[in-house]
């Protein structure tokens, strides 16, 4: 059976190699050079999770960036697949592979090409395959020969991946003019059209430079560094912008029970919290361990499609958290939502969040998560923990409930 993975892959491929240039899986080629690309399929092209140039020093840095973040095992096979890719060991260890046939005369130029003209430099791509999901789009590592990684290019492929790379774009203005000194995010470099989508191209952060660990103390400064842009303090919760963006949300929803339940569950919370006074401000939306790298001085940040201004002050701790506990800790999902719902007043606490804005906070969280989930489809995208009806609308039924009982 196909790896989706793969599949994905051999989906997108006409997008970044259009005009009869040819993918197709095979083994090393001994055509001449210029008539067929050639990237290797990491680990294995069994289960495939990077493609990568063959270039020695290319596919090295494609692989290294890939354990960048990740857990101690995930870097050492990183590290130890990096050195037998410098070492030459691509072509004896790897012969299975993506090849490119290119046309004799090809009208259109690869998505490389136009990386290339944009950057004003000779360019190789790499690119992680990633798992099921409604906003997977082909993420690509755009490097020089040496293997000196210049950017990052994200491609639209569809209208919701389409909407988020546009968002990209625009979060990454708004939070240039910022200036924060905290944290360090991606420069925008290119914004434009590829093959009918929208493509956006990005500085590199120095993710290879020294690390600190991150500390609660340094994850509370950064979240506080952002939510700080635009904030508003004591709005109430019914009459505040975040609150009539949820409720169009919730208007918009596919039919179904997921969508019916939950816009049930959002409506008690608006009759027992609906008057709570809250601190509104930026949110990056996707505050996860593996979009970020913790140095001496700041914290590198990256992925900004999900930014969004005046949401309440603590969304981004809260997903940092359920990231954490989903991911990194592998913990069942209804366990690690529950969780999140008891343990707000501990994880807000830093932000100066009183024990009920904590939970309000938590709760109304949990709902905006499920909301996106069922807007982007991400049952129907295959996307693990994209049924919300298992963990996060009973864990905010938990959150309701105690506010309720609070209110008695």
């Amino acid at each position: 059976m196909t790896d989706d993975r793969l599949g994905h892959l051999l989906e997108v491929a006409p997008l970044l190699w259009p005009d009869r240039h040819i993918p197709e899986l095979g083994r090393r080629s001994d055509a001449p050079s210029g008539s067929v690309d050639e990237f290797l399929l990491l680990p294995s092209a069994r289960r495939p999770r990077l493609l990568a140039p063959t270039g020695r020093r290319a596919s090295a840095a494609v692989v290294r960036h890939h354990g960048e973040g990740r857990g101690r095992p995930d870097r050492l096979m990183s590290a130890a697949l990096a050195l037998a890719l410098r070492a030459g060991l691509g072509s004896v260890l790897w012969n299975r592979r993506l090849r490119i046939s290119t046309p004799a005369s090809p009208s259109a130029p690869t998505l490389a090409g136009h990386l290339s003209r944009v950057l004003g430099s000779d360019v190789v791509v790499g690119m992680h395959l990633g798992p099921p999901r409604a906003n997977r789009k082909p993420v690509l590592q755009v490097l020089d020969r040496a293997g000196r990684t210049l950017a990052y290019a994200k491609l639209g492929v569809n209208p919701l991946t389409d909407s988020l790379v546009r968002a990209e774009a625009a979060a990454l203005g708004t939070l240039a003019a910022a200036r924060m000194r905290g944290v360090e995010v991606p420069a925008l470099l290119h914004s434009g059209a590829w093959s009918g989508h929208d493509v956006l191209v990005q500085s590199a952060l120095p993710v290879w430079s020294a690390r600190r660990q991150l500390t609660t103390e340094r994850l509370v400064a950064a979240v506080s560094e952002i939510a700080a842009l635009g904030r508003v303090d004591d709005v109430a919760l019914g009459a505040s912008p975040f609150w009539a963006g949820l409720m169009a949300r919730l208007d918009g929803l596919p039919a179904g029970e997921p969508a019916s339940r939950l816009t049930g569950l959002v409506r008690r919370l608006a009759a027992v919290a609906g008057s709570e006074p809250l601190s509104l401000g930026a949110a990056h939306g996707d505050w996860a361990p593996w979009n970020m790298a913790c140095l001496p001085d700041r914290l590198l940040v990256w992925d900004w499609e999900r930014f969004r201004p005046l949401v309440p002050v603590g969304f981004d701790l809260l997903h940092h958290r359920l990231q954490h506990d989903l991911v990194g800790r592998a913990r069942d999902p209804l366990g690690a939502a529950r969780s999140l719902i008891d343990d707000a007043a501990r994880e807000l606490g830093p932000l100066g969040h009183s024990t009920r804005t904590a939970g309000v906070t938590a709760s109304l969280y949990v709902a905006d998560l499920a909301a996106r989930y069922l807007t982007d489809n991400q049952v129907e995208a295959g996307a693990r923990l994209g049924d919300v009806s298992t963990y996060l609308l009973p864990a905010l039924d938990r959150g309701i409930g105690l506010l309720e009982g609070e209110h008695r």
